[in-house]
């Protein structure tokens, strides 16, 4: 575990494919580096390929073809558990696990990191403390999982993930469905982990969340990457046009920020008769 700082990349993707058993969608081929310190957004239409790109580097689906090496070793090469010590995965599907105490549930983040007896210690403790303080659910400590709201559970989920201390984070709209301050809150805090030198890599939609948040973007369309780059660059309104067919208006905030808005309502529906 020591030498995995000396690796460039965290994330390394060389002619990386994959196909599911049926159906004609292809993801790939990709080549690419991911590096640390970087919030890097993932953008594109539904039914592009993000998710299976993130399940792809969270080990849970297989390569058709190429290989995904993590801080310079073949992907399968890891153990689980020392996996776990350096990659979490947060996926946009529904969990149920009915019973558990939220810090009993967030507390699960530290599995890779517990000796034999799998038992907390004192250390453990304070990082699932802390989380819980982080995401401001100290009041919901003791209560049952199964009792919280969906931003509420939410916030417990990304306490569990970033209690497990990965090197790597992946989220799969992490912020989807949530009110304004929910979302802010979240994606500060992706964008405050990429600081400490962490890789973030997040599924969004909102154009302007990448715009404001995420250092890199990929954007995806029809199981590839068109192109990668800072989203001031990547995120242009004509070629945003030709994936979303819709024609977004090009501003630029107070403090100077480039950002995109929707056209007039008017001209939506014009757009679609």
């Amino acid at each position: 575990m020591k030498g995995v700082w000396m690796v460039k990349s965290p994330l390394t993707l060389k002619n990386l494919t994959w196909k599911p058993r049926f159906g004609q969608f292809r993801l790939g081929p990709i080549s690419l580096e991911i590096p640390d310190g970087k919030f890097i957004a993932l953008l594109g239409p539904n039914g592009v390929g993000k998710s299976s790109l993130l399940r792809l580097l969270s080990g849970i689906l297989r390569p058709s073809s190429g290989k995904i090496d993590l801080f310079g070793k073949d992907y399968g090469m890891w153990k689980s558990r020392e996996r776990g010590k350096l990659v979490a995965f947060l996926s946009q599907e529904s969990e149920n696990p009915f019973g558990f105490q939220l810090v009993k549930y967030i507390g699960l983040g530290r599995f890779p990191h517990l000796g034999s007896f799998r038992r907390m210690a004192v250390e453990d403790r304070k990082i699932v403390d802390s989380e819980i303080d982080a995401w401001g659910l100290g009041e919901f400590r003791m209560r049952s999982i199964s009792n919280l709201s969906g931003g509420e559970f939410q916030r417990a989920r990304l306490a569990r993930a970033l209690a497990q201390q990965p090197k790597i984070l992946l989220f799969d709209e992490p912020a989807n469905h949530l009110d304004l301050q929910s979302r802010v809150r979240i994606l500060s805090r992706l964008k405050e982990e990429a600081k400490k030198g962490k890789c973030i890599l997040a599924a969004i939609h909102d154009v302007n969340d990448a715009m404001l948040y995420a250092d890199e973007v990929w954007l995806l369309d029809n199981g590839r990457i068109l192109d990668s780059g800072s989203p001031s660059r990547v995120l242009q309104s004509s070629r945003l046009a030709d994936i979303y067919d819709i024609e977004l208006t090009r501003f630029f905030s107070a403090d100077g920020r480039m950002m995109l808005g929707m056209p007039p309502a008017s001209d939506l529906a014009q757009h679609y008769m």
